[in-house]
């Protein structure tokens, strides 16, 4: 066993101290907090994670979850990566929104735009892509007396953030997704989707629209054509004038998670299987099926095929599968405690590793799993005595939201 600074109190008092860095020299308060040291020869992982508890934000080292930088915000803050380029939205719920382009997750911004509350009315933003040099922005301006929302699509110059133009929409922007120089959006009114737009992104005009009204879980620009994954029990596939070129159905509603690798579409369904279906005519080419178990997860990497359940309230189990047969090739098991909140869990897989977060609302707890699945290790394991959220994970290849 070893000791470390109490992650609690650093915290409370990096609200006074915006940024400080690994190893600095502080006086911050030490208590006697024990986490399990795992000996493990191969633990050869590079990279860190970024956390949120209120407006505090603090990186984590993958290697040893030691605190590496942190940085605080006066308001909600939330950012998505798209290949490298952050855009961040800051902002009150019923306040002004400040949208920001950035390099990196805590580096001062490029640019920035503000959908400035007044007596009128207050902005809502929603989904967010970037393609080629632009951002495309889907936002809702609320009318302050009738709570009355019109729908918008801002493009903007992903260099500078000017507008390049914007049109009024009949409902909201739910998803957004790019395919073959489209731009694909789902319309949404409330959690019912109504119709899916290809738009020109240089002009801002809609080329083609079609009515679906099926809850859409998912919205993929694929390599060969735009996947729909729906909250029902069906995978569609559409063309670039949305035109249908197959629909594959489950036994069972919820189709969730969808990757590709090759000619095959992965994903898994509540009916208790994995698939694998061509993505170029929607046939079936393997499925496994996990008997009396709901996937949590499911991912790929290094061509495997990674699936998490959790095993009524004692474990989670991450099962690797061929990923060319479905066959399962090993198995790892990870207690959990019976407050282990499995509607909270995140699931992360990259490389060899899977990372577990568990934000237990009601008990203001957090753990974080860091597991070597090939090695089949548990690297460390981290309890903090308040909520944390995850929002990104960092590695020299790629980046994990």
């Amino acid at each position: 066993m070893k000791t470390f600074k109490s992650f609690m109190g650093i915290l409370l008092l990096l609200t006074v101290f915006a940024s400080c860095k690994k190893d600095d020299n502080n006086d911050f308060e030490e208590t006697e907090e024990t986490v399990e040291e795992i000996e493990d020869p191969g633990n050869d992982i590079e990279g860190s994670i970024w956390i949120s508890s209120n407006n505090l934000f603090t990186e984590l080292d993958l290697k040893d979850n030691q605190q590496i930088k942190s940085f605080t915000t006066l308001d909600s803050y939330h950012c998505n990566e798209f290949n490298g380029v952050f855009i961040c939205t800051q902002g009150a719920y019923n306040g002004t929104k400040t949208l920001l382009g950035k390099d990196t997750f805590n580096g001062e911004p490029l640019w920035t735009k503000d959908y400035v509350k007044d007596d009128d009315k207050y902005y809502q933003i929603g989904a967010t892509w970037v393609y080629q040099n632009a951002v495309f922005i889907g936002y809702s301006a609320i009318n302050t007396t009738t709570y009355h929302s019109t729908f918008y699509l801002d493009a903007l110059n992903r260099e500078t953030g000017d507008v390049y133009w914007t049109i009024e929409l009949t409902d909201e922007v739910r998803k957004i997704t790019s395919y073959q120089d489209q731009i694909i959006v789902e319309l949404s009114l409330g959690s019912s989707t109504q119709e899916i737009l290809s738009i020109d992104p240089g002009t801002g005009h809609i080329d083609k629209r079609i009515p679906f009204t099926d809850r859409i879980s998912k919205l993929i620009g694929g390599s060969s054509s735009i996947i729909v994954m729906t909250w029902s029990n069906s995978v569609v596939s559409l063309d670039a004038d949305l035109n249908e070129n197959w629909t594959f159905e489950t036994g069972s509603p919820n189709v969730l998670g969808g990757y590709e690798s090759g000619n095959q579409f992965i994903f898994y369904s509540r009916d208790q299987t994995v698939y694998s279906i061509d993505k170029n005519d929607g046939s079936l080419i393997w499925e496994h099926a996990y008997t009396g178990k709901y996937a949590s997860a499911i991912d790929l990497s290094n061509d495997t095929v990674y699936l998490s359940y959790k095993e009524e309230s004692s474990a989670i189990v991450t099962k690797t599968l061929d990923i060319f047969s479905g066959e399962e090739l090993d198995s790892f098991t990870y207690p959990i405690n019976e407050e282990w909140d499995s509607d909270y869990t995140k699931y992360y897989f990259f490389d060899k590793y899977q990372l577990l977060f568990n934000t237990i609302r009601d008990q203001n707890k957090t753990y974080i799993v860091l597991i070597n699945i090939s090695a089949k290790t548990l690297v460390w394991e981290l309890e903090l005595g308040q909520t944390a959220y995850p929002h990104l994970i960092i590695t020299p290849t790629d980046y994990y939201q």
